[in-house]
């Protein structure tokens, strides 16, 4: 395998946001502190992070650690590298991406430091923070990287004398052609640093789209919005590969807790959702094995006609819940007796619908639900690969002949209405 992209990062969690851009997409990921270990993972992995943590060193010492950086991937035959940057402009700019262009032997360094999704737009030139310009927001009084200035050619020059062109929004609105023609009169100028205005992931992916047709070697610049934009323009993977899938997501949702309850009704209000609803009282009854049928039959059905997501619940309301203790009462179990049956059974559905080959994703709420589904399906360990939410990861279970189907683990506590959807 040859590496085919690696970023340089200035901090840990810089490297790590921008690495998972790629990891989500199906690309093989590391992210590596030292150019020692190269050796060990050269040709192992699509896309390889380095974190060089120069965000708080001198610009001429940052300067070397980007330059060694650059000549030793490109040593090991990377096709593109990608030099990320903290999208509110704190770290050695101007400097690091002075050094990957030396360093690459590249003469022209695509910019694009917006990140949208995270209210960072590129406007004229400027950084914004959710609509204000970067120097009037709290990072401009950061005590060690401070920033007195939104205007980022300013801020690149303050550490290099290289020429630096921008192309304002309003090509980019324009679309392709408009984009392309703009994008080409620039570099025949000469232009070593071309900074490109974004205000939406439309137009990262826009900017993006036009690297192809450049016929000169460059660096790529931006954050983590802009790497996102990457795996399908650089041909890392295909336009297919990218989509959305059409399948189904399963959620188990075993907590009886109000939280969950709402939490439910909400994702009903709100999504294409089919909600199934375990009748518990035939489980206490000894009518197990058809309650089970019942219910597994009912959302293969949902799958088969394509109704969307469904959620299978154990208690819809409060009455429910104190009318099977009631029941369990009068049977003499108690409430752990109650919850052991319940998570087996709802683990037992979990099982037979996580191996579904047109479930795409399978979300489990409440911790007995999750132990107990993740022992019934065979899951080893379980890998994780990001979070959806804080404090909601997000992996996949490891075990024999499992499928890559992704798994979502909430707590039942865990006390957003929208967490579920």
């Amino acid at each position: 395998m040859i590496t085919q992209l690696a970023v340089i990062a200035d901090d840990f969690t810089g490297a790590n946001d921008t690495g998972v851009q790629f990891s989500k997409k199906g690309l093989k990921t590391v992210v590596i502190s030292n150019l020692d270990n190269l050796p060990a993972i050269d040709g192992s992995y699509d896309v390889i992070v380095v974190d060089i943590d120069s965000r708080f060193d001198s610009k001429e010492r940052a300067y070397k650690k980007v330059f060694s950086t650059v000549r030793a991937l490109k040593d090991m035959g990377v096709n593109y590298i990608y030099k990320k940057l903290d999208s509110t402009l704190r770290g050695n700019i101007g400097s690091e991406i002075e050094a990957a262009l030396e360093a690459g032997s590249y003469n022209l360094a695509i910019v694009a430091p917006a990140l949208p999704a995270n209210g960072r737009v590129t406007i004229g030139a400027n950084q914004l923070v959710r609509g204000v310009p970067l120097e009037r927001t709290e990072i401009a009084n950061d005590p060690v990287t401070p920033i007195n200035c939104s205007y980022i050619p300013d801020i690149i020059r303050g550490q290099t004398d290289k020429k630096i062109g921008t192309i304002a929004l309003k090509y980019v609105l324009k679309g392709k052609e408009t984009l392309r023609k703009e994008l080409t009169k620039k570099i025949n100028q000469g232009v070593p640093i071309l900074l490109i205005d974004a205000v939406a992931d439309e137009d990262l992916d826009l900017i993006a789209s036009l690297l192809g047709l450049l016929e000169k070697d460059y660096l790529l610049v931006g954050s983590a919005g802009f790497a996102e934009s990457l795996p399908v323009a650089l041909g890392l993977i295909n336009r297919e590969t990218d989509k959305k899938t059409t399948g189904v997501i399963v959620g188990i949702v075993g907590s009886v807790s109000k939280v969950s309850r709402r939490q439910v009704e909400y994702a009903e209000k709100k999504l294409k959702l089919n909600v199934i609803d375990v009748d518990v009282e035939n489980l206490l009854k000894g009518e197990y094995e058809e309650e089970l049928t019942r219910i597994i039959t009912r959302a293969k059905q949902f799958i088969k006609e394509k109704r969307g997501d469904i959620i299978i619940r154990s208690a819809r309301s409060r009455e429910v819940v104190k009318r099977v203790k009631e029941i369990a009462h009068q049977r003499g179990m108690n409430s752990l007796e109650i919850s052991n049956l319940i998570a087996h059974f709802l683990g037992t559905i979990a099982k037979e619908l996580y191996l579904h080959k047109k479930v795409q994703g399978l979300l489990l709420t409440g911790g007995d639900i999750a132990v107990k589904s993740a022992s019934l399906i065979g899951a080893e360990a379980t890998i994780i690969d990001n979070e959806v939410l804080p404090g909601i990861p997000v992996g996949t279970f490891k075990g024999e002949n499992l499928p890559a189907t992704p798994v979502v683990t909430k707590a039942g506590g865990a006390p957003r209405k929208e967490h579920i959807i």
